[in-house]
């Protein structure tokens, strides 16, 4: 008896040691801030032409990790990417099926929203934090481009494979952190990197809160994965806010 109240003992201490390293949760929230360049559409149209809206974009991230070997942990992550703009075109321009006339005012809504979710490993913790995986992307968007006399819907929609990676270097006794986080793919003609850059201060560590502040950066050169063509950068910076249980 006294060796298994020994053993309980033991293994208690052990578990109220380590309690945080069992089961954990990282979650981020915050908004982007990014400007756009580059061509979309068939004929690839600049679409600094539409003067996209630079308006806030919300993310968000949750992270669960766990202790079980061989077991990939998960994060699920979603970008809400919405823009318009509107232009009076110079020359005849194909979005689509519809090619619209030189002289046509024309409005554009642009989504490029889409959710992750990725299956990782940890392979570093501690002062050094190194994660890598596989993301599956999907994109659920379009763009829609209207005159007074024609319309045209392209639509955006599938899945895309991506190598995933975040590299976090911890500032020993100051709360602050450095992190990069980044999704990359070249799948059957279609080529995307997504990273982002950032710094996060734990300014209530009683509370596990942390701010961040970063950058991230968005290519998305899309041939294959459905109607819509592009060859567009998207970068800006973002605001966050970080909980870690």
């Amino acid at each position: 008896m006294k060796k298994i109240t020994l053993a309980l003992a033991v293994a208690l201490a052990s578990g109220t040691a380590s309690a945080d390293t069992i089961l954990g949760f990282d979650a981020s929230a915050g908004v982007w801030m990014p400007s756009y360049t580059g061509g979309i559409g068939t004929d690839g149209f600049d679409i600094e032409e539409f003067a996209p809206a630079e308006d806030n974009i919300t993310f968000i991230q949750a992270a669960l990790e766990h202790p079980i070997p061989l077991v990939p942990n998960i994060l699920v992550a979603h970008s809400s990417i919405e823009t318009d703009g509107m232009t009076q075109l110079g020359e005849f321009v194909t979005f689509g099926d519809e090619t619209f006339l030189i002289g046509s005012e024309v409005n554009a809504d642009l989504d490029l929203s889409h959710t992750d979710a990725t299956l990782y490993y940890e392979i570093l913790d501690n002062w050094v934090n190194l994660d890598i995986g596989l993301t599956a992307r999907q994109y659920a968007g379009e763009l829609n481009v209207s005159s007074a006399l024609q319309a045209e819907t392209v639509e955006l929609s599938g899945y895309l494979p991506m190598a995933y990676g975040m590299a976090r270097f911890d500032l020993p006794f100051t709360g602050w952190s450095i992190v990069a986080q980044g999704n990359g793919t070249g799948y059957k003609g279609d080529t995307i990197t997504d990273f982002t850059a950032k710094v996060r201060w734990d300014f209530v560590p009683a509370l596990d809160f942390a701010i961040e502040a970063g950058y991230r950066s968005m290519s998305l050169n899309l041939q294959e994965l459905d109607e819509l063509e592009s060859d567009l950068e998207i970068k800006g910076p973002y605001l966050g806010l970080n909980l870690h249980l």
